[in-house]
């Protein structure tokens, strides 16, 4: 059985890593021909959360650089990126709930054996 314990920290390094993820690729947008990261989430074989970490292959739109080449914009969505980044605080603001409840409740059991 997983402790809420240990499924409350998973949850709360699961966010942590994914706005990571979110802030490097804000961070980078500017940058010719960087591809974002995208940060995908699943449940590990201990019953928590397990963060991947892929490169968004999606081409940049192209433009011509004034010095006769083509490059690539980045692929950043700011729009993703924001969407990202408010999920992001909701599910660590629900983990950050889970764990003080798991306080409290611990804290009663204690109270009511003593």
């Amino acid at each position: 059985m997983i402790s809420p314990l240990y499924s409350a920290v998973s949850g709360i390094n699961a966010a942590f890593k994914k706005q990571s993820a979110s802030a490097h690729n804000v961070a980078n947008s500017n940058t010719d021909g960087y591809k974002s990261l995208v940060a995908s989430a699943q449940e590990n074989e201990n019953g928590g959360v397990k963060v991947t970490i892929s490169k968004n292959t999606e081409p940049g739109a192209v433009y011509d650089n004034g010095y006769g080449k083509v490059a690539e914009y980045s692929n950043v969505n700011y729009a993703r990126e924001t969407v990202e980044q408010v999920s992001n605080k909701h599910l660590f603001a629900a983990n950050v709930a889970s764990l003080r409840t798991y306080e409290e409740m611990t804290e009663s059991l204690i109270d009511i054996l003593a």
